[in-house]
C-alpha cells in the first residue's frame, strides 16, 4: 500500500511538472507578448508626440513671423518726432491679428508713448521694470524679436505673451520699444483641442524653462520646469524625449521635447503612460484567455491556436489603423479651417475633401488636378513630401496654387498601394493668387517709376535718330533738286528707314516693360535682361556720364523667372547704382567719372545646380557697414527725404527669393557689388517646364 500511495504521489508530482511545463509556454509566452505590445505602444506614443511637436513648433513660427515683421514695420514707419497722439493714430490704422490684445509703443526712458487701445491722457505708464522692456534698454541691448514671459498687462489687464522689438531710427540709436501683447489663451484653446486623452500634455515652453502655455486636464502657464532633467537636455540639443512625472500634476506621461532653431521656444507634447498602457488592454485580454485555452489543449489545438493569434493581430492593426486615421482626420479638419486653406485625402477610391470651404473655387481645381494622369504618375514614387507651385485655368482666370502633398503611412505595408498602384496621400492647397496679384502690382508701381525717371534719357534717346531722320531728308531734298543720282537718294531713305526701325525698337521695348507682370515663370535668357533693363535706364546713365560695360555672355544659358521681373530688379539696382554716383560727385567734385558693370558668369558648386551670377558693380565708394545689413528691409533707406522710398531693394530681394534665387551685396575694392543667383535650367529641365506648362493650359 506504501508503493501504492509512493506510486500515486509520483505521478501527480510528474502530471503537476508536465502539466507546468506545458503551461508556461503559453503564459511565458503570453506574458512576453504582453510587454512587447506595450512597448510598441510607447514607442508609437512617442513617435506620435515627435511628430505633433514638430507640427505645432512649425505652427508656432509660423504664428511669430507676421508678429515679428508688424513690429519691423511699425518702428520703420514710425517718426521720433510723432507726438503721443500722432502715434495712437498710426496704431489705429494698422490691421492688427486679433490674438494681439495690445501693440504698444514704450520710450528709451520705459515710459508709454501710446497704445492701440486708448488715447494718451495723463501721466505717461512706465514699465521699464518689465522684463520685455529692460532686456531692450539695457547696457547691452537685446537685437532681435524677444519672447517674453506670461505677464498681466498693466493696460489691457489680460493675461499675455509679449512680443517686443527695440525701435531705432535710421542713424541705428535707439528710441525705444515696439511690444505686441499675444493672448495666451489663444495658443492654450488651440492646443487643447488638439489633445486625444484627458491626460495628454501640449506645453509651449521657454528656453528660460518658464511655461508660456500649457494644455492638460487643467490649463495654466508661467509654472518654471527649468529644473528638470529631461528639460536641461533640451537646451543642448535639438530634440529628446520625455519621460517622467509632471512636477506640476503629477501624472506620469512619455512623450517629446522640440527646440526651435529660430526663437528661444520649445514644444513639449506628451501622453498619459496609463492611456498609452489602456490601448493595449484589449489585445492583453485576447493573449491571456489564448493562453488559458492553449494550457488546456495545447497539443490538440496548437494550429488553430496560432491562427487566432494572428487574427487577433490583424483586428488589433485595423483598430490602430482607424484609431491613427481619426487622428489625422482631426487634425487636417483643424489646418482645413484656415481661410485660403483646401486639405483633400486622396485614396485609391478618389479624392474627397477635408473641411467645408464652400464658396471657393480652390477645392474644384484641387479635385480636377488630382484625378489628373500627370499627378498620379509624379506622386506614384513619392516617399517624402513634396512642395510646388501649381497654375490653373477656369473660366477665362489663372490661380496660382501652393501644394504640399505628403504620402500616408499604411500599417498593412503597403499592400493596399501594390493592388491598386495608388498612394494614399494628403494635398495641403494653399490659394496664393491674390497674393501674387498684389505683388505683381507693387512690381508694376515700380516699373511704373523707373519708366518716369528715365523719360528725360528716353527724350533724348528718341531725339538723335530724329535728328538724323531730319538731316538725311534735308540732304536728300537737296539733292533731288540738284538732280543727283538715284542712288545718293537711296542711301538717304535707307538711313531713314534704319533710324525709325531703332525709334521702334525703344518705343516697343518701353511699351512692353510698362505691361503686367503675368504669373507664370518661364524659361528666359538672362542677357535679354540685361539687354532690356539697358534700353530701359541706358540713354539716361550716358545723360549723366557714367559710363556702362556688360562682360559674359550667357552662353544658350536659361533661367526660370518672370523676365520683365528680372529686367524690373535689375533696372532698380543700376538706379541705385546711379544715385551712389550722384552723391560721390557732390562729395569729391563733379569731374568724377562714374562707372558701372555687369558681369554675367555660371557658378558651378559640387552637389547643387549650377547657378547664373548677374553682379551690378559701381565705383561710388560702397555702403557703411553699419548698414549694409539692413539695405534688404523694406522702407530703410540711406536717401535724403523725399528722394527715395525704401522699396526697391525690397522688392528686388522678394523678386529674387520667388524666383528660388538669392540677391546679396557687399563691398569691393571701388563700391558696391550686388549679385542675382539664379539656379541654371538645362535640356531636361527645359522640357519637363515646357511640358508642364503645356498640360497646365
Amino acid at each position: 500500500m506504501g508503493h501504492t500511495i509512493g506510486g500515486s504521489l509520483k505521478t501527480i508530482l510528474k502530471f503537476l511538472a508536465i502539466v507546468l511545463l506545458v503551461e508556461a509556454i503559453p503564459f511565458g509566452t503570453a506574458t512576453v507578448l504582453t510587454e512587447l505590445n506595450i512597448q510598441a505602444e510607447f514607442r508609437e506614443a512617442r513617435e506620435n508626440a515627435q511628430k505633433t511637436a514638430y507640427l505645432l513648433l512649425h505652427n508656432f513660427e509660423q504664428t511669430v513671423e507676421p508678429i515679428d515683421s508688424l513690429l519691423v514695420n511699425v518702428g520703420n514707419a514710425l517718426s521720433p518726432t510723432a507726438t503721443p497722439l500722432e502715434v495712437y493714430d498710426f496704431l489705429r490704422t494698422l490691421s492688427i491679428p486679433a490674438p494681439i490684445v495690445q501693440l504698444s509703443v514704450v520710450d528709451k526712458q520705459g515710459l508709454v508713448v501710446a497704445t492701440n487701445l486708448s488715447p494718451p491722457s495723463g501721466d505717461p505708464i512706465s514699465v521699464a521694470d518689465r522684463e520685455h522692456i529692460s532686456v531692450h534698454l539695457g547696457p547691452d541691448p537685446y537685437a532681435g524679436l524677444f519672447i517674453s514671459k506670461p505677464v498681466l498687462g498693466r493696460i489691457s489687464k489680460r493675461w499675455t505673451i509679449q512680443f517686443s522689438r527695440g525701435w531705432y531710427d535710421h542713424h541705428g540709436e535707439l528710441l525705444g520699444v515696439i511690444v505686441a501683447s499675444y493672448n495666451i489663451f489663444d495658443f492654450i484653446s488651440f492646443y487643447s483641442r488638439l489633445r486625444i486623452d484627458p491626460n495628454s500634455l501640449i506645453a509651449l515652453i521657454g528656453t528660460d524653462g518658464i511655461v508660456r502655455a500649457r494644455a492638460s486636464a487643467t490649463i495654466s502657464f508661467g509654472e518654471n520646469v527649468g529644473s528638470s532633467p529631461s528639460y536641461q537636455t533640451i537646451l543642448k540639443i535639438q530634440e529628446t524625449p520625455y519621460d517622467q512625472v509632471s512636477g506640476i500634476d503629477g501624472i506620469d506621461r512619455v512623450g517629446y521635447y522640440v527646440r526651435s532653431e529660430r526663437y528661444p521656444i520649445v514644444m513639449l507634447v506628451a501622453y498619459d503612460k496609463a492611456y498609452v498602457r489602456s490601448l493595449a488592454d484589449d489585445f492583453r485580454l485576447a493573449i491571456w484567455i489564448t493562453a488559458a485555452g492553449l494550457g488546456l489543449i495545447l497539443l490538440v489545438l496548437t494550429y488553430l491556436a496560432l491562427n487566432y493569434h494572428r487574427l487577433q493581430q490583424k483586428l488589433r492593426a485595423s483598430a490602430l489603423k482607424e484609431s491613427a486615421r481619426q487622428r489625422e482626420v482631426h487634425f487636417l479638419e483643424a489646418m482645413a479651417g484656415v481661410p485660403g486653406v483646401c486639405v483633400v485625402h486622396v485614396t485609391a477610391d478618389g479624392s474627397r475633401q477635408i473641411g467645408d470651404t464652400s464658396g471657393s473655387i480652390l477645392p474644384e481645381l484641387i479635385h480636377e488636378y488630382v484625378a489628373s494622369p500627370r499627378f498620379l504618375a509624379a506622386t506614384r514614387s513619392l516617399t517624402r513630401p513634396q512642395v510646388s507651385v501649381e497654375y490653373f485655368a477656369k473660366d477665362g482666370e489663372e490661380f496660382e496654387v501652393q501644394l504640399m502633398i505628403a504620402p500616408l503611412e499604411e500599417i498593412d505595408g503597403g499592400a493596399r498601394q501594390a493592388a491598386t498602384g495608388v498612394r494614399d496621400l494628403v494635398v495641403f492647397a494653399v490659394d496664393q493668387t491674390s497674393k501674387r496679384i498684389e505683388e505683381n502690382n507693387l512690381y508694376q508701381m515700380s516699373k511704373l517709376a523707373s519708366l518716369g525717371e528715365v523719360a528725360t534719357g528716353l527724350a533724348h534717346e528718341i531725339n538723335q535718330p530724329l535728328g538724323v531722320i531730319r538731316l538725311a531728308a534735308t540732304n536728300a531734298l537737296t539733292g533731288l533738286h540738284k538732280g543727283m543720282p538715284i542712288e545718293h537718294m537711296e542711301a538717304k531713305l535707307n538711313r531713314i528707314i534704319q533710324q525709325t526701325v531703332r525709334m521702334s525698337r525703344i518705343i516697343d521695348h518701353m511699351r512692353i516693360f510698362g505691361r503686367k507682370s503675368g504669373m507664370r515663370l518661364e524659361p528666359s535668357d538672362p542677357m535679354e535682361a540685361v539687354d532690356g533693363a539697358l534700353q530701359v535706364v541706358g540713354a539716361q546713365l550716358r545723360l549723366e556720364n557714367v559710363s556702362i560695360s556688360v562682360n559674359g555672355s550667357s552662353d544658350d544659358l536659361r533661367v526660370l523667372c518672370r523676365q520683365d521681373q528680372l529686367e524690373q530688379v535689375i533696372i532698380n539696382l543700376l538706379q541705385n547704382a546711379r544715385d551712389a554716383i550722384r552723391e560721390r560727385r557732390r562729395s569729391v567734385g563733379v569731374e568724377y567719372l562714374g562707372a558701372i558693370s555687369i558681369e554675367m558668369s555660371l557658378q558651378h558648386q559640387d552637389t547643387r545646380t549650377p547657378l547664373v551670377s548677374i553682379a551690378v558693380k559701381d565705383n561710388a565708394g560702397g555702403i557703411p557697414d553699419q548698414v549694409i545689413e539692413k539695405v534688404f528691409q523694406p522702407f530703410f533707406t540711406t536717401k535724403p527725404p523725399g528722394q527715395g522710398t525704401g522699396l526697391g531693394l525690397s522688392v528686388s530681394f522678394g523678386i529674387i527669393r520667388d524666383h528660388g534665387g538669392t540677391l546679396t551685396v557687399e563691398n569691393a575694392f571701388e563700391g558696391a557689388v550686388f549679385t542675382i543667383r539664379l539656379p541654371a535650367l538645362h535640356e531636361a529641365q527645359l522640357a519637363a517646364t515646357y511640358q508642364g506648362q503645356a498640360s497646365g493650359a
